[in-house]
């Protein structure tokens, strides 16, 4: 019975430190790893690419419509006749039986070209070199896209992890005011009423750590979802690079960058790929309304065909056959479906141009909020720093007046509370700003993967 206790003993012990060695353990992902995973593995990058790969694919075949087409055919025949007939010998038929039987071998080669459809195959290269253009500027936008995501979860995760922190330290202070003030009741300086106020403002940190504590968790998950790695998968986040301490000396000389905004914009319009990729659009609707025209137009093909047969593999060779000539095709009348194909596409090409417009409003809009949220985010941290600052010195006023009995313990907690939102809102206000910063270079088109 001893034995079995202390060997339940012993794995009790070490099954923690197992667990406790694995987390540790725990891969640590920097930003600039989350932002190479997303680029390979989140599913709206993917979904981009192969879309592009699939265009691209496209495009050799959009080349082959301006080769003639080529082919070669091989034929054997076998024949075999069997004849009845007779033979009348001194008044008796006697009954023959004839067979023929003959083989032949042939083999060609033929060419078509299409001298003239009212270019609607160089207007169809013209169409698919768009659409491949297009789809590879989205797929550029969508990797930006998967950064700039990243960035605003990775920061999320570390918001959490700073708020946490905060959570940590707020309760560590409130247990050491707790224990200050038994000790003073102890010996008579302190009312039991504020022991008890104190104690239950405890229980209100511990359940505020629970949920920075699940808050946590659930930031980390998010990044883990958007990086399509298993939410169970024991890995972490850490970066050096990544503080909420921001130099407030940046703030003139990145506003001195974004000063010509009328400039900003039109260089965002040049840089943002589904601008470029809009614009590719309506070329590719222009290519489609020429090849709808085109179907007016006669088309003119050039053929030629040369063969050989024979009885045998060795006499194929036998007899000889070339021929070619032009053909010409003039449509005349196909149910009004060409006319019908010309209002499609110029419909088409109308909607691609208003897509267009949207879009070029799309970019301008996005460049203003963005340089908004930036100088809006520069002044929360500097008023974010000012007010933690006050309410630092505010509370260590406080918690001395209280110690020399000059001050009430509602004073405290009112200090310590106020001080636990500034250290809070300090935290919130860094992210914010560097996210703005991020969101300025997302809205240029300018941002680096």
């Amino acid at each position: 019975m001893i034995k079995k206790l202390m060997t339940l003993g012993i794995i009790f012990v070490l099954v923690p430190m197992a667990f406790g060695q694995q987390e540790g353990a725990a891969k640590q992902l920097t930003l600039q790893d989350c932002i190479d995973i997303a680029l390979h593995r989140n599913t709206t990058v993917l979904q981009s690419q192969y879309q592009s790969q699939g265009q691209g694919a496209k495009l050799l075949s959009a080349y082959g419509q301006l080769l003639p087409s080529l082919s070669a055919t091989g034929d054997f025949s076998y024949q075999y006749n069997q004849i009845e007939s007779g033979v009348q010998v001194g008044g008796v038929i006697i009954p023959l039986t004839a067979t023929a039987i003959s083989r032949r071998y042939s083999a060609g080669v033929g060419a078509n070209y299409t001298l003239f459809d009212g270019m609607a195959n160089f207007a169809g290269l013209d169409l698919v070199k768009s659409q491949s253009a297009s789809a590879s500027l989205n797929y550029d936008r969508a990797k930006q896209t998967a950064v700039y995501q990243t960035i605003q979860n990775y920061l999320a995760v570390f918001n959490a992890r700073d708020q946490l922190k905060i959570s940590e330290d707020n309760l560590k202070r409130d247990q050491r005011q707790l224990e200050q003030i038994k000790e003073s009741n102890s010996v008579g300086s302190a009312s039991l009423a504020d022991v008890y106020q104190q104690q239950a403002v405890v229980s209100g940190d511990e359940y505020s750590l629970v949920q920075a504590k699940n808050a946590y968790e659930q930031a980390q998950a998010n990044l883990k979802f958007f990086l399509s790695i298993p939410v169970s998968q024991n890995i972490g986040f850490a970066d050096t690079t990544v503080s909420s301490s921001i130099d407030t000396t940046q703030f003139s000389r990145l506003n001195a960058n974004y000063s010509d905004v009328p400039m900003l914009v039109e260089r965002a319009i040049e840089s943002r790929p589904d601008y470029k990729a809009a614009m590719e659009n309506v070329n590719a609707s222009k290519s489609q309304v020429a090849i709808a025209n085109a179907a007016y137009s006669p088309t003119i093909s050039a053929f030629a065909n040369y063969g050989i047969n024979g009885p045998g593999t060795n006499t194929i060779n036998q007899n000889k056959s070339f021929y070619g000539g032009l053909e010409l095709s003039l449509p005349i009348f196909n149910g009004f479906q060409t006319q019908t194909n010309i209002q499609v596409a110029d419909v088409n090409l109308k909607a691609a141009r208003q897509t267009l417009d949207a879009t070029k409003q799309q970019v301008q809009l996005d460049v203003y909020k963005a340089l908004l949220n930036l100088y809006s985010s520069e002044k929360g941290y500097e008023s974010a720093v000012n007010a933690l600052a006050y309410a630092k010195i505010n509370l260590e006023t406080a918690q001395e007046k209280y110690k020399v009995g000059s001050g009430t313990l509602l004073d405290v907690l009112t200090a310590n509370a106020l001080y636990t939102q500034a250290e809070s809102n300090q935290v919130v206000a860094a992210y914010t700003y560097i996210q703005a910063k991020m969101q300025v270079e997302y809205a240029t088109g300018t941002i680096k993967y």
